[in-house]
């Protein structure tokens, strides 16, 4: 009986091998499109763009005539941009903006923007978030849109009208504001933050290589006392006075060699000091509003991180 059992049990066993051995694998149809795509979506969000843009263009190359053609190409230019070649990005965006599919066309104008700005190319970034929030599709966005131009304008160093149009935003965003709302409250903090510091840089001014040379003439550090460095000033006038004072003291005495020292030291003390004034002036103007501008970019990176904007287009 024991041997009966045990042979039945083989046989059922093997049975079940074989059914299992022989059963059909699922294998993926290449010969589809989507079979692409639903890979190059699963590296997307992995956030392994650029695996994701080989398998896109797989399809562009293995089905030229697939009918959505043009969305494939536009999220290879999106995996461009979310993987910061932004470059790339707008080059394969820039076609799909004569689309006549609005939604693509707007999508697209919108991460092109978005490259403009993260490239550092501010006065495109700026004029195409005036044109995307006058778009019907761009409407619900227009605060985030405006927030954008903003800085985008400081971004360009023009504080007076970043200032304008993140006041604007404010009181867009004031209109509709939402207290429940936590995303609403994000925009709020970052408008207290944001516009006393575009007041602040608002108000600097250039100072004149001119004037910092000729108080430099006029008075040994005198450039950087009108500069406002006062430590620099007091260090170059105490450096001219001391030389030019020695040297006075070496012709009093009649010491030819301590004279001729430190009259020597005082005229390149001088000029020296009066090129100072000239380089720091200059260097003054180029770095003009950077300190305030690095700080407001690290609020507006909290507001995006928080809110997701790119991800919300």
């Amino acid at each position: 009986m024991r041997i009966f059992l045990a042979i039945l049990s083989f046989v059922a066993a093997l049975g079940i091998q074989k059914s299992i051995v022989g059963a059909p694998v699922n294998q993926p149809d290449f010969s589809r499109p989507q079979t692409f795509l639903h890979l190059a979506d699963s590296f997307a969000d992995e956030q392994d763009y650029y695996r994701a843009i080989t398998e896109y263009k797989k399809v562009i190359f293995l089905f030229p005539k697939y009918e959505k053609l043009d969305w494939v190409h536009f999220q290879i230019g999106k995996m461009y941009y979310e993987g910061g070649r932004f470059a790339q990005a707008k080059s394969e965006l820039i076609p799909l903006t004569e689309s006549k599919d609005e939604k693509l066309q707007f999508l697209s104008l919108n991460y092109i923007a978005l490259s403009y700005y993260e490239n550092e190319e501010y006065s495109n970034a700026e004029r195409l978030f005036n044109q995307l929030k006058e778009k019907e599709n761009g409407k619900i966005y227009a605060l985030d849109y405006t927030i954008y131009s903003g800085m985008a304008l400081a971004g360009n160093r023009n504080f007076e009208a970043a200032f304008h149009t993140m006041e604007n935003a404010k009181k867009d965003w004031s209109a509709k504001i939402d207290t429940k709302n936590t995303a609403s409250a994000r925009y709020g903090t970052f408008f207290e933050k944001a516009l006393p510091l575009l007041d602040d840089a608002r108000k600097l001014s250039t100072k004149s290589p001119f004037w910092a040379t000729f108080f430099s003439i006029l008075l040994p550090g005198g450039g950087h006392f009108y500069l406002g460095e006062w430590d620099t000033g007091i260090v170059s006038f105490s450096l001219v006075g001391a030389a030019a004072f020695l040297a006075y003291d070496g012709f009093m005495r009649n010491s030819m060699v301590q004279s001729i020292l430190f009259t020597t030291f005082a005229t390149g003390a001088y000029i020296g000091q009066a090129y100072s004034a000239y380089r720091s002036t200059r260097k003054y103007n180029v770095e003009l509003g950077n300190e305030e501008w690095r700080t407001l970019s690290r609020e507006f990176h909290s507001l995006n991180v928080a809110l997701q904007f790119q991800t919300r287009f």
